[in-house]
């Protein structure tokens, strides 16, 4: 090969490089710019959406029914304008994918559109069971004729969320096993199980010592008789 050829099979590659180098740049420049407009949107529809839900007073609606403090630590609002917010970066993200054409951006965005109705369905099941079980266990613990109603609706409160976990887990993360949750429930109830029984074991050994003993006192007699 000549050295004029090597020089135009270099100049050939440097261009190839650049050019493509050039249109790396500037898609990522467009997709920089979509998502953050998306997110600019997001946020923008987001504290709209926040005070329309203060305007309709959800949260007191909410507080008064004793049903606020059921999200462990999150209000509905902030669960409704997140997912709100979601929604819309992921339609950006489609959009950016649909401009930019890069394959592993159109991949993510097409999962990201099936995983959200999902998601959805799974966040509303859980929200309800949650919703459910913390006002029954409020209705159990304000029965003050009810023996033992603050454990009674603990355990309730724990059967119900743990069951709208276990029918939402496989909308919420797809590639886990609700089967976990289950042997992990079936390991928790043997504990408590256990610990109950012996604790009972204890207790009742304690409280019929004294009277073992003062029995025992009264047919000594008797019991040496037949030793």
């Amino acid at each position: 090969m000549e050295y004029a050829d090597i020089v135009g099979q270099v100049q050939i590659g440097t261009t190839g490089f650049v050019g493509n180098l050039l249109e790396g740049l500037a898609a990522f420049g467009v997709f920089v710019v979509i998502m953050v407009a998306g997110w600019y949107v997001a946020s923008l529809l987001g504290t709209l959406l926040r005070r329309f839900c203060n305007e309709i007073r959800i949260e007191k609606f909410l507080e008064k029914h004793g049903v606020h403090d059921a999200f462990v630590g999150f209000t509905f609002t902030n669960i409704i304008v997140s997912l709100f917010k979601l929604y819309v970066l992921v339609f950006a993200l489609t959009i950016a994918a649909g401009v930019v054409k890069v394959p592993i951006l159109a991949y993510l965005a097409a999962q990201a559109i099936g995983y959200l109705p999902m998601l959805f369905q799974g966040l509303v099941i859980l929200m309800t069971g949650l919703v459910a079980g913390d006002y029954i266990t409020d209705r159990i613990k304000a029965n003050k004729k009810m023996p033992f109603a603050n454990t009674l609706g603990i355990i309730v409160w724990v059967f119900i969320a743990y069951n709208a976990l276990v029918i939402s887990m496989p909308m919420l993360l797809p590639a886990a096993d609700p089967s976990l949750l289950v042997w992990s429930f079936l390991i928790v109830i043997a504990a408590v199980g256990i610990a109950v029984g012996l604790g009972s074991a204890i207790a009742i050994g304690f409280g019929l010592k004294d009277t073992v003993s003062e029995v025992a006192k009264k047919h000594k007699g008797k019991i040496e008789s037949l030793l």
